[in-house]
């Protein structure tokens, strides 16, 4: 029994700078359009996604936990 993540990128504050990438590249990669995006939420373990989290410049990423 552990903690089930969702991540959010919101997409009209992402400016496409990478750093979530860099953190966590198993986890985001760029759209299209060249902003973030979520590919595989189990790809990177939670300590590397907070970190991309906490480095995004615009602070555009959140994370959901639910307790299960």
């Amino acid at each position: 029994m552990g903690n089930k993540i969702r991540v959010y990128v919101d997409k009209n504050k992402c400016i496409g700078s990478t750093t979530c990438i860099y953190y966590a590249a198993q986890t985001f990669t760029l759209d299209s359009e060249g902003k973030s995006t979520v590919v595989n939420v189990d790809g990177n373990d939670i300590n590397k996604i907070q970190e991309a989290v906490d480095s995004c410049p615009v602070g555009a990423i959140t994370i959901e936990k639910d307790k299960q």
